[in-house]
């Protein structure tokens, strides 16, 4: 068994990559956050990997390794009246242009289309992400490791095709913070794979208060082979 633990803070605008020695295999999040005009800051959670063939299959809660995703700061997850637990169509996003920043779900898939439907399933008892905590011991969102959108070199699904691939997006109003721990599973060179990982947003100093201890950003390896 290996084990790799790494911490890291991220804010507006930054990415946070949390990463190893350089291999071909997962190396860690990458958390991407941007604000925009409707008043919003948007995380989006990547998983980066940097081998063709790698694939990311599952991002879970279980009694071991809790799934806990908050907003702290007085604010809420942002749904948007039409959306969902998981990545908005694009004839949505051209009639309802906020729904592009929806906080969902995923593998793989920050769009969907007739041409390119999502994959992602979701597990009984997974909770819609709403109020300030999205939480979970004993449920997950994942697919099948065929599926294309499982592919992180696959851009077809919106994501940008260079390793990494978008496990979540998390929205909610500006002046908040979000952080979060998954459990993921994954197939590394042939291998199966999972690893526990945690982010946090702090978009201002003054935000660190808010999070104590909470606010590290670590990856937590295991590996079987």
């Amino acid at each position: 068994m290996k084990m790799k633990t790494l911490s890291m803070l991220v804010g507006v605008g930054a990415p946070l990559i949390a990463t190893g020695a350089a291999s071909a295999d997962f190396l860690g999040i990458n958390v991407v956050s941007k604000t925009n005009e409707f008043g919003l800051l948007v995380c989006n959670v990547y998983a980066q990997f940097s081998n063709p063939g790698d694939l990311m299959i599952a991002v879970a809660g279980t009694p071991e390794f809790p799934m806990v995703v908050q907003v702290l700061g007085g604010g809420t997850f942002y749904n948007h009246l039409f959306g969902g637990n998981t990545a908005p169509s694009t004839a949505l996003i051209n009639a309802f242009p906020s729904i592009a920043f929806d906080s969902f779900v995923t593998i793989g898939a920050k769009v969907t289309s007739s041409a390119f439907p999502d994959a992602t399933v979701e597990a009984p008892g997974l909770p819609q992400i709403e109020g300030t905590l999205f939480a979970t011991t004993e449920s997950a969102w994942a697919v099948i490791p065929d599926a294309p959108q499982a592919d992180p070199f696959n851009s077809d699904y919106g994501g940008p095709g260079d390793g990494n691939i978008l496990i979540a997006q998390f929205s909610t109003q500006l002046g908040n913070v979000i952080i979060g721990t998954f459990y993921l599973q994954y197939f590394e060179n042939g291998v199966s794979g999972n690893s526990v990982v945690s982010f946090a947003h702090i978009p201002t100093p003054g935000a660190l208060a808010l999070l104590g201890t909470a606010g590290l950003i670590g990856v937590r390896r295991r590996r079987r082979s």
